[in-house]
């Protein structure tokens, strides 16, 4: 769906108005002029999933930064770090932060390699366990999310939003550079 593109509406000072979202009771909401912003809305949902999630996480004692690396070693399997990095775009210090927290938790372990300056992270049974747990947890989560959206609209978004990341622009550049 296009968006209206922003007038300066007469008898308004000059202010800039805005096409304005519906109003029925299903999707009223406070945000005012901001509901037509694109990077208001991607911010928000972005925010408030990322708030759901770890609360879903929580009762494991996991914030949603030790779930993506816990997920990737359980879909991926034993990853170097930097090869860990490089998926999860994070510099090699957050890495070490994060194998430092589930090494703690006694959900992954380092193992030499044969360069013996790198260490192979791999999962532990506990660590496969909760990985399990993590994954169910989060997608029941999403699921909750996304309930409003129907599949091919879900899929869509989805589509939509990898476009973003991957296609030549200032997001892959942003994603690049770390």
């Amino acid at each position: 769906m296009a968006q209206a593109p922003l007038r300066r509406a007469a008898g308004t000072n000059g202010k800039i108005a805005t096409p304005k979202a519906p109003e029925d009771e299903a999707t009223k909401c406070s945000y005012g002029a901001l509901i037509n912003c694109s990077d208001f809305l991607l911010s928000t949902v972005s925010m408030t999933v990322t708030d759901l999630t770890e609360k879903a996480l929580a009762p494991l004692g996991l914030r949603l930064r030790h779930y993506r690396m816990l997920v990737l070693l359980y879909l991926e399997g034993p990853q170097g770090q930097s090869s860990l990095a490089a998926s999860l775009q994070v510099d090699r210090t957050t890495v070490v932060a994060l194998v430092d927290f589930l090494e703690h938790m006694k959900l992954a372990k380092r193992e030499r390699c044969e360069d013996r300056r790198a260490n192979i992270i791999a999962l532990t049974e506990k660590g496969e366990a909760i990985a399990l747990e993590a994954l169910a947890r989060a997608r029941a989560m999403e699921a909750e999310i996304f309930s409003p959206l129907e599949p091919d609209e879900r899929d869509a978004l989805r589509s939509l939003m990898t476009k973003l990341i991957v296609s030549p622009g200032p997001l892959s550049r942003a994603l690049n550079e770390t």
